[in-house]
């Protein structure tokens, strides 16, 4: 008799899906990598904390770009940041999560959200909010 509440070999199996996907996708390292068994979810924040946004918001498309059905949304936290999450299918119908955050200041003449309100938001709307943080930073 085992003590283990989740088999071992579901255990083994996302954590291989885990590492496989981490190894093949060509973004910074996660700070954070969370399995959920429950839930067959894999949960990534990339480590890119204190950074440029237009980086976070990269981190977050590329650490997405391999999963299917990507669906997001955005939340501006009562602490004044918009705090970003991108869900979507990976191998084996494994569910990735992930998730990171930049300073509402700086995406707020592109985002208006009152703070505590939540929206969903998809990969092109993050991807031209970074173009148009890049081009503000280039001024």
């Amino acid at each position: 008799m085992t003590a283990a509440l989740v088999p071992v070999t579901g255990v083994a199996k996302l954590a291989a899906i885990a590492v496989t996907y981490v190894r093949d996708t060509p973004a910074p390292e996660p700070t954070y990598l969370s399995l959920d068994l429950g839930s067959h979810r894999v949960d990534i924040q990339p480590d890119v904390s204190r950074t440029n946004p237009v980086t976070v918001l990269g981190a977050l498309l590329v650490w997405a770009h391999r999963l299917t059905g990507v669906t997001g949304d955005w939340w501006h936290t009562p602490g004044g940041d918009l705090h970003i999450t991108l869900t979507g299918r990976g191998p084996c119908g494994v569910s990735f999560v992930v998730y990171s955050s930049i300073a509402y200041r700086v995406a707020r003449r592109h985002v208006a959200l009152a703070v505590g309100a939540r929206e969903s938001v998809t990969p092109d709307e993050l991807y031209r909010l970074a173009l148009e943080l890049r081009k503000g930073q280039t001024k």
